[in-house]
């Protein structure tokens, strides 16, 4: 008797034990985790913004200046992207004249430019180039055609046309652009180095003190 009461207990106290598993109560809640990736794209001048050119002398006239490392570029970006170069006009703008003699309507592609990365786009400045005016560029309103001087990347999407996502800090090779820069004037003035744009009659530059806004533009894979 006192085997069959002990068992009945054993009994009772498993389907209670299971019944109060069965009985559990849970509660939830839940988190809603958004993310969003903005795309950057920063270009950072660390040079001094002016650079100057300065004819004093016969051997300076002749044989040009050449302003190496006149500009640093650096690129961080955290997409495919583009970068571009072309003057903001098609002319110098002289400010003060010092002579009466010669033109001062002097096109923008004297001022020959070369960058230390390489760009694979059609037109670009690998080597000492004639920098293009605004009209020749073929930039309008900011967007360039496959006539602009490419730094990197080009117009197009496919491989090869654009630099990948990086830092210039981790990337120097291609993220870090050096520009140099050269004036040749000649006796008389005529700029020979400029093939793309003859100077107007009397066909020399008139003295005096001029400058040209280059614009560097840095754009999201075209």
């Amino acid at each position: 008797m006192k085997r069959i009461l002990f068992l009945s207990v054993a009994v009772a106290l498993l389907f209670g034990a299971q019944q109060t598993t069965k009985a559990q109560l849970s509660d939830e809640e839940y988190n809603y985790v958004t993310m969003d990736l903005r795309g950057i794209l920063n270009l950072t001048m660390t040079t001094n913004p002016q650079v100057d050119f300065t004819f004093k002398t016969i051997q300076e006239y002749q044989h040009g200046i050449t302003r190496f490392n006149a500009t640093q570029l650096e690129v961080d970006a955290t997409l495919a992207w583009d970068l571009f170069v072309y003057a903001s006009t098609d002319n110098w703008t002289q400010v003060e004249a010092y002579s009466t003699n010669g033109t001062p309507d002097l096109p923008a592609e004297i001022l020959e430019m070369q960058s230390s990365v390489t760009s694979s786009a059609p037109v670009n400045i690998n080597s000492f180039t004639s920098l293009l005016g605004l009209a020749n560029s073929g930039v309008a309103a900011g967007v360039p055609t496959t006539a602009t001087q490419f730094l990197a990347g080009e117009v197009g999407t496919g491989a090869g046309q654009s630099f990948d996502p990086g830092t210039a800090a981790a990337n120097p090779t291609t993220n870090k652009f050096r520009i140099d820069m050269r004036l040749v004037p000649g006796i008389p003035a005529t700029f020979p180095n400029n093939t793309t744009v003859p100077l107007a009659a009397p066909g020399y530059a008139q003295a005096g003190y001029y400058y040209l806004e280059v614009v560097y533009s840095l754009v999201e894979d075209l």
